[in-house]
């Protein structure tokens, strides 16, 4: 008994000293999982692949990929076992080559939906029934999957099928076929709101993962009739809204499921916008990805532009703001070391974090604390197990209690799916994680050998 209470008096008198690591914001340019830009490959469903040739067009600097699947061949028949095989090569091929896939399967890339879509419904619905199933078996890679099949470029505008009884028999269609971890998306509010009509009244859900794209962000002041043009002020649930009404309803409704698409170019309105507008929209809006070339006057306006504030970001592009911005970014604000209790050579580590992206994160992740203690032994403690559903503008505070000797205390964040690497937007080790700071205790180790090789994706890892 003796010998324990000196150990403990021991332990209570050690002195110790927490240096805090650089943690201010970088803006370097850095790759995360399901957000940024994109850019669109298309693959006729009737042609094989080149997939060797195809591997000189992916851009390595995006994680996300638009996968336009070209169906109009095949709009009097069903689909067949050799073309639902070759979407499946094609939506592995991406997943290969570390790609979340945004997919959009269309009659119509021509801008001729009426010609090219099935006289009959009953066969667009066979077919999303056949696409919904490849979908579900690729859906770990299959981030989105955009609209409905129909209308010009696949966008839902101009087509014949599009009234709320059968967009509503297709929404259930690939409810039920699509994966659980992939998001539908639609292409106008009112589209949204016409296939929930139960949530008139009271704070929108997204029990179905339904969101929303816009391929003309900009293009008007309706987004190119995305929105209502002009009218009432008087806001009817089935109806389009005015454009600051349609704007606050998709920031409340794309904190539950993703917003993205492309910003598009007109000289008349584009006189109208100010780098501060221009950010403000895409973070009301709740931007997660957008396309990289399709209008690549808006984007060259945007690396003309300066950031309009102060801070980090003064002197930077609008067009290097925003695509840090899109989707989430977490950045870690502040860290606090304590002992923790009486004499128990325990500390208590706490970590604030927050997400200055866009949008939320809408997928399951974990963060996790990396140490070692007194045996020198690799530890970690899971700090936050449950990151779907983190908002735009949302900080956490993070903590454990844990025995940390000297040496360095990490942070590290990882898609649960697949392990996929989620950086922070503080600066980072080769292997993307950051050093909160080092912990030197009077009896500490040094001298401990360092661990040469990362473990695999998902596993602990310490220096």
């Amino acid at each position: 008994m003796l010998a324990n209470l000196f150990e403990r008096l021991k332990i209570k008198g050690r002195k110790w000293n927490f240096e805090q690591s650089d943690l201010r914001e970088t803006t370097e340019a850095f790759i995360n999982p399901a957000r940024g830009w994109y850019q669109i490959y298309t693959f006729p469903a009737d042609e094989e692949p080149d997939f060797e040739e195809q591997k000189w067009c992916l851009n390595r600097e995006d994680t996300l990929a638009l996968v336009l699947i070209d169906i109009g061949h095949f709009r009097a028949k069903n689909l067949d076992s050799q073309v639902l095989e070759r979407i499946c090569r094609i939506l592995s091929f991406f997943a290969e080559n570390r790609y979340d896939c945004i997919v959009r399967a269309v009659y119509d890339h021509e801008g001729r939906a009426l010609v090219r879509e099935p006289v009959d419904f009953a066969v667009v619905q066979a077919h999303l029934r056949q696409i919904g199933g490849v979908i579900a078996l690729s859906a770990p890679s299959v981030f989105v999957f955009q609209g409905m099949l129909l209308g010009n470029w696949g966008e839902m505008h101009g087509s014949r099928f599009l009234d709320t009884r059968r967009m509503a028999e297709l929404s259930k269609i690939l409810s039920m076929q699509k994966g659980e971890q992939t998001f539908l998306e639609v292409r106008r509010p009112v589209y949204w709101r016409r296939l929930h009509e139960g949530q008139k009244e009271g704070a929108l859900s997204c029990t179905d993962k339904m969101g929303l794209f816009d391929d003309g962000m900009f293009g008007s002041a309706s987004h190119m009739g995305t929105f209502a043009e002009g009218g009432q002020e008087e806001k009817i649930w089935n109806e389009p809204w005015q454009r600051e009404q349609e704007l606050a309803f998709e920031q409340e409704l794309c904190r539950l499921a993703p917003n993205g698409g492309e910003a598009v170019y007109h000289n008349g309105y584009i006189k109208r916008l100010t780098p501060k507008k221009v950010i403000a929209d895409l973070r009301q809006m709740q931007i997660t990805y957008l396309n990289r070339i399709h209008d690549t006057r808006v984007l060259d306006l945007w690396k003309e532009w300066k950031y309009p504030g102060t801070g980090i970001w003064a002197g930077k592009s609008v067009f290097d703001y925003v695509g840090a911005h899109l989707g989430y970014r977490f950045l870690i604000r502040k860290v606090d070391v304590h002992r923790a209790g009486k004499g128990n050579g325990e500390y208590c580590i706490e970590i604030e974090i927050e997400n200055t992206g866009f949008a939320a994160f809408y997928q399951e992740g974990e963060i996790r604390l990396e140490y070692r203690d007194g045996n020198g032994k690799c530890c970690a403690e899971i700090l936050e197990s449950r990151m779907n559903g983190w908002r735009s503008g949302e900080t956490r505070r993070l903590s454990c209690v844990a025995e940390v000797y000297n040496g360095e205390l990490f942070l590290e964040a990882r898609r649960k799916n697949d392990g996929a690497l989620i950086r922070f937007a503080n600066r980072s080790d080769v292997g993307g994680r950051t050093m909160l700071g080092r912990l030197s205790t009077e009896d500490g180790r040094n001298g401990m050998e360092k661990q040469e090789t990362r473990p695999a994706a998902g596993s602990l890892a310490c220096t």
